[in-house]
Parts: C-alpha cells; structure tokens; sequence
C-alpha cells in the first residue's frame, strides 16, 4: 500500500511540475503539503529526486524535521530511518559531517533492528563513501559492511552503486587493482540493468584507474565509450565529467597541448551550466599547462579566472548558510510568492503544451520528409543494383564464351598434335623397328643408334601424351595430376627395378589447378626423378606432396651420390625445372651433399591456385 501510494504522488506531483525549477519544486511541496495525511506528507518528502532537495536545501531540512516528528508519533520505524537518511544527504551537501554521520547511524539502527538488510547495507556503503577523505579505513570496514550486507540478499539494484562508490574507495586507499575490480562489477550490473545515467560513471571510473596504472589504452578506450554514451543522452554534466577527464588523460602524460584544448572546452562547457566546481578545476589546470607551454599571459588570465571561481564557490557557501537562518523569518512573504508563482506556473503550463503541440507537429513533418527520403533512397539503391547484377551477367556471359573458345582451340591443337606428330612419330618408331630387323646382322653400333632413336621417339610420345592431356582440360584437380604421377612411378619402376620408389601425399585439400600449373609441376617431378635414375645412382627415391604455412610443398629426396652445391652447373634439365617453377611463381630449390643425396624442393602459393 505504502508504495502504490508512494507512486501515486509522485506522479501527480512529476505531473505538475514539469516547468518549475529545482528550488520551485520544494517551495511548491512546502505550500501544498498541509492538503495530505501525515502518511501521504511522509511518503511525498520521502519521493522527492536527490536533485531537488539539494538544490533547495534550508527548506528541504525544515520539511524533513517536520516529517521526522510525524513518523515517531505514528510509531513508523521504516519511515523514521528513511527520514534520517535525508537529512544525511542534506548535511553531507552543506558539508556538515559530524551531523551526517549521527543521522546515518540513527537510520542503520532501526535498518539493523527491523532486519532491513537492504536499506542498511546501503546506508553503510553511503557512510563509507562520506568519510573516504577523512578516514580511509574506517570508510574501508563501512563500506564491507555494506557490500556484504547486499550481497547477502542479493540486491543487485543496490549493488550496482554500492560497487562503484567502493571501487573509489579503494583507488583512494592506493590499492587500484581491487578498485578495478569493483568498477568492472559495477559496469556488469549496470549493463544488465540498461542503466544509461550509472554505465558512463563506471566507464569513467575504469578510465581513470588505468591512467594511473598508465595503462593509457585501456584508459582511453573505455573514456571513448563514457563519452559517446553521454553525447548520445545529451547530458550536459557527463558531457564536461568526459571532458575533464580527457584533459587529465593527456596531462598524466605530459602532453600539455592536447590537455590544454580539453580544459579550455571543459571551461566553455561547465561555467554556462553552473557546474562551477568543473569550471574552477579545469581553469586552474588550463593555467598550469598555459604555465607549462610559455604562455605567460594566458596564465595569468586563467589564474584570476580561477580566483574567481573559487570566490563564487565560497559565496555560494555563505549564501546557503544564511538562508537557512531567513527560513524562520520569511513564510508569510514565501506563501506570497508562492501564490504568484502559482499563477505564473498556470502561465508557463500553457506555454510549455503550446509548444509541445508545435514540437509534435514538426516532429511529424520531419518524420514524413525521412520517409519519403528514405523510399527515394531504397529506390534508387535497387536501381544501381539492378545496373550492378545486368553489368555483373554481361560480364559473366563473356569470360564464359571466351573460355568457351580457349577450350575449342585447346582440342584443335591438341587434336592436331595427336593426329599429325603423334602418327609421324609413331610412324619413325615403327621404321627403325624395321630397319632394326633389316640391319640384324649390321653392326652394333647401328643397332644401339637405331635403338636410341625409337627410345627417343617413344618418350617423347609420352611427353605429347602428357601435353595433350594438360590441353584438353580447363582445370587439372589435384586427384587427376596424383594419379598421373602414380602412373609416372610405376613405370619408373619397372624400368629400374634396383630403385624403390615411394610416394605420400598428405593434403587435407583437393585443389585445382590450371593446364600451366599441372603440367609445370608434374614436369618437375619427372626431371627431378629422371636425374635420380639416370645420374645419381639412387637405391630410394621418395615424392612428398604437404600443405605447409599457406603452401603446397613437394619434396623430392634421393640417397643418390649427391653433388658439391659450389661446383655444380645448371645443366639443361635443372634449368627446365627452375623455369617452370617461376612460370607458375613457385619457390625451387636445391639441396645436396656428396654420398648422402639430393633433395630438389618445390613450394606454391595455395593463393594461386583456383
């Protein structure tokens, strides 16, 4: 019931405000206040924003007295203790700490005495934060107290400033490592609550104990994010907090320039909405970095605007102090005031929905530009696309009928050169058979002649062979050349029987290669084999084929006689092979030692394959 009430008038009251200033908004309650129960009058002081009670602070306190009264002669504790935690805030605002203290202990009292663990925890953790300036450990244990007082019930609402104001106790106390700590579980909290106002203090929190750890990127990095959240909610104080805090970020590194431009802002930012503490702070540090810079004059300038700023600050002081003595002396002349203010706030209330109806309707035109620009803009982003994929086809058609014709004029040669060089050199070798078996009798050195021939002639069948096949083809995958090469070894091997041949692949790929790649590759390895065979006097000859660090390695070894790396020559065959690596922009290379082998080592970039 206390709550749904508790609402009710803050409704009403949120409702009849919306022009009033801050020391308006307490004026009006004091006028009014008489029209409600005792209960209503408590629970209306008791829903008044923060903000509103210190802007009107010897009022506020004469109400707050009144209502603590009240509470005890209706024997209502809960109200008792959330009274005294008013006039905590009130005196922790005029700075009258021994006052504060004595009011949040009376209201952990009653919390501790009705098992409120909630409230108490939170009065604590308030306690804690007032005295961090004054005594640190005792600021320590309040605040502990209060954390594990939350924690206990699990009151995350709470909890999610209670951490925050922790985590600055503990970076003043010099440990930034466990203030670091609560600032990430403040943000965690907050983030899950979608609170906007409490994620850019925790964000700016964290800025700040990394910049004294010097973490400078980390500092700078949640600082972006405070001040984008804050530039997003227009909030004019986040907005000079952030700039402020830029300005300190650059100073603790020294840079004095940059520090310099974000106080001069600061300054321009904080004295137009009275945040007259930013505004001293950031004029006595743009004066330090003027000092630092040479300017001598710009120094001194901003010396005596600092001056008077902090003047203005002691004034305000002074001021506060003297009105709550006025209070006793000026309620006649206040309901006066009130009642005219009443009439001028019917005045304004007419003025502000006037203006709200005008707010609306523009709103509604722009709403209605944007949607109109909005479909103009879609339709003409289908109109480029709609351009893109005609141009994107048309492109498509003729790389496919150029291919088209490529692939055509491949099976012509390579039908030419099966029909016309592979008869002819088939014809050769079927007459130097025949001459063979002519010249039987002839003499030997013929018979090896003649025999030298067809031996050429059908290997350089085979070499057509392996050409016509590259050209009849568009792409080679990597299965097709595999078998190849297999086919390659095995008839290696039966030509040389005392050689043993090995063979792994180990590819969790199967690539794709064009007729350049494929033939390139698989003349490598039949030069590299051919020499193990021919030169070496190889009794193993292994092929690897890997895919290592974005390339596809073969590695050809055998255990042949090897050669000295300095002395050898590149003969036509070891030439051959470096060509066709670098036709296909392949690394070669090669390795030998004499009596222990030779390893021939070819690697392409996978990027150049399809």
């Amino acid at each position: 019931m206390r709550l749904i009430l508790k609402n009710i008038i803050l409704v009403v009251l949120l409702s009849s405000s919306i022009v009033m200033s801050a020391q308006n908004y307490i004026d009006s309650i004091a006028s009014s206040i008489q029209n409600y129960t005792e209960e209503q009058q408590i629970e209306l002081l008791l829903a008044i924003p923060y903000d509103k009670v210190v802007a009107n602070t010897s009022v506020a306190e004469k109400l707050y007295l009144d209502a603590l009264g009240q509470a005890k002669q209706l024997k209502d504790k809960e109200a008792e203790a959330d009274i005294y935690n008013q006039l905590a805030l009130i005196n922790a605002f005029l700075g009258n700490n021994d006052k504060r203290l004595d009011f949040n202990l009376k209201a952990i009292k009653i919390y501790e005495a009705t098992n409120n663990k909630s409230n108490a925890g939170i009065t604590y953790a308030e306690l804690g934060f007032a005295m961090k300036r004054r005594d640190i450990d005792k600021a320590i244990e309040y605040m502990q107290k209060g954390v594990h007082l939350l924690k206990e019930i699990n009151d995350e609402v709470a909890l999610n400033s209670v951490y925050d104001n922790y985590g600055i106790v503990q970076e003043i106390a010099g440990n930034v490592d466990s203030a670091i700590y609560y600032y990430n579980m403040a943000l965690d909290l907050k983030r899950n609550q979608n609170d906007s106002i409490g994620i850019p203090f925790a964000l700016g929190h964290l800025s700040g104990a990394y910049l004294v750890k010097k973490d400078y990127n980390k500092s700078k990095e949640y600082l972006d994010e405070s001040y984008a959240i804050r530039k997003k909610r227009n909030d004019t104080y986040g907005i000079a907090e952030c700039l402020v805090l830029y300005a300190d970020f650059y100073y603790a590194q020294e840079n004095y320039k940059e520090a310099l431009k974000w106080f001069v802002m600061c300054y321009y930012e904080a004295i137009p909405n009275k945040y007259i503490h930013l505004g001293q702070y950031a004029a006595e540090h743009a004066a330090i970095c003027y000092e630092k810079i040479g300017d001598n004059l710009n120094t001194v300038k901003f010396l005596k605007i600092q001056q008077a700023l902090k003047d203005s600050l002691l004034n305000e002081s002074t001021n506060n102090a003297i009105a709550k003595l006025e209070v006793q002396f000026d309620t006649e002349k206040k309901e006066k005031e009130i009642a005219e203010q009443k009439a001028e706030i019917s005045a304004q209330e007419l003025k502000v929905k006037q203006r709200n109806y005008m707010m609306l309707v523009l709103g509604l035109i722009v709403l209605l530009f944007f949607v109109i620009a909005s479909f103009i803009y879609k339709q003409q982003k289908q109109k480029q696309q709609r351009l893109f994929e005609e141009n994107r086809l048309k492109d498509q058609l003729a790389q496919i009928t150029l291919q088209s014709k490529l692939h055509e004029e491949r099976l012509k040669i390579s039908r030419d050169l099966h029909d016309n060089i592979g008869a002819q050199l088939t014809f050769i070798i079927s007459s130097v058979d025949n001459m063979k078996h002519f010249f039987k009798s002839a003499d030997e050195k013929l018979t090896d002649k003649l025999t030298d021939v067809a031996n050429f002639s059908r290997t350089t069948i085979t070499q057509l062979r392996d050409t016509i096949w590259a050209l009849n083809k568009d792409e080679i995958s990597f299965e097709d050349l595999k078998s190849r090469l297999y086919k390659y070894i095995e008839n290696a091997n039966l030509a040389q029987e005392q050689t043993v041949f090995n063979f792994n692949v180990e590819l969790s790929n199967n690539f794709h290669l064009n007729s350049i790649q494929g033939v390139s590759i698989y003349r490598v390895v039949q030069e590299a084999i051919n020499n193990a065979m021919k030169y070496a006097a190889a009794t193993n000859v292994s092929l690897l084929i890997t895919e290592k660090n974005d390339f596809l390695v073969l590695s050809i070894n055998d255990d042949g006689i090897g050669f000295k790396m300095a002395e050898i020559q590149l003969g036509n065959g070891l030439e051959n092979m470096k060509n066709r690596a670098s036709a296909i922009h392949a690394n070669f290379a090669i390795n030998s030692t004499p009596k222990e082998g030779t390893e021939i080592i070819l690697e392409i970039p996978i990027a150049e394959f399809n």
